[in-house]
């Protein structure tokens, strides 16, 4: 095992940049809006964004105006209706998105699904101007403690797509299952669930929980704690620190669709380790009607 001073010194390295990646100006609390467009519209407008906005087989497409500000679509004012593609913002630098700006604003789209299991799309604007400053906020976290660094053993599924139910709702996220994690804790043996999410550095195993701080210390929808692979061929996992869980961006915006805890990743236990509960409270407002 790595020496205390090597854990703590990677987790505040780890914990700065994290903070610093959620406050940047296009971070989730840039977040400004969320529209929603289902598999039939066609020209629809929205209020903070030009032009008008369709689905088309699939494909969210953007039809810029005759005249007047127009979005800029990787580097380009287009003239002629465009595919905006879906995939994370450019703050995180994944997926298959080009960079969409609205003057200062970014644009993005998202894929969701319904209950029914049809389609729906999202359109995101963030804007920096109207970013949460980081002191505003008010997360801390606890500091670090190597007792919630726990072994465990990690059993492979293979991955296999799963709709989950999130925090707007009527919307569902494709949370992509990857096996399980089993560790101990005060004698008992506890099994979570993990996802998979993909990177530009590959799949990161995830587990998504909540526990008996859950609300009154540490955010109410739960916690999400990054894993590591110990092998190139991504088939073991020797450890979970729960030192690395931090909120949901949820906890900050109204504009995402957090998934809800799996019911098997509730923990009877407290987890006195991570990421706290923000001291500034978002009332929870939801961006979809059915």
């Amino acid at each position: 095992m790595p020496t205390l001073e090597h854990l703590e010194g990677q987790w505040r390295e780890w914990r700065h940049a994290h903070v610093a990646r959620m406050f940047r100006p296009y971070g989730w609390t840039s977040l400004v809006a969320q529209y929603w467009l289902e598999a039939d519209d066609r020209n629809v407008s929205f209020d903070l964004l030009p032009g008008l906005w369709s689905v088309e087989d699939g494909r969210v497409m953007f039809t810029p105006p005759a005249s007047g500000p127009n979005l800029s679509v990787d580097g380009h004012h287009p003239t002629s209706p465009v595919e905006i593609l879906p995939g994370r913002n450019q703050t995180y630098g994944h997926g298959k998105s080009e960079p969409v700006y609205f003057g200062v604003m970014e644009v993005e789209t998202i894929v969701r699904s319904k209950h029914d299991d049809q389609p729906l799309y999202g359109v995101r604007v963030r804007d920096p101007r109207e970013a949460t400053p980081m002191a505003e906020a008010g997360v801390s976290a606890f500091g670090y403690d190597p007792a919630w660094r726990i072994p465990g053993v990690f059993t492979p599924s293979g991955l296999t797509e799963y709709e989950a139910e999130t925090v707007e709702t009527g919307v569902r996220e494709s949370t992509p299952r990857i096996g399980t994690f089993t560790f101990a804790h005060q004698g008992r043996d506890h099994t979570v669930i993990l996802i998979g999410k993909e990177t530009a550095t590959g799949l990161q195993p995830v587990a998504h929980v909540r526990d008996k701080t859950s609300g009154p210390v540490t955010y109410g929808a739960g916690r999400v704690i990054e894993l590591q692979f110990a092998d190139e061929a991504n088939s073991r996992i020797d450890w979970i620190d729960f030192n690395y869980a931090v909120a949901l961006p949820c906890a900050f915006t109204n504009f995402v669709t957090c998934p809800v805890v799996p019911p098997e990743n509730n923990l009877d236990f407290e987890v006195l380790a991570g990421e706290k509960r923000p001291e500034k409270d978002i009332a929870r407002v939801m961006t979809y009607r059915t």
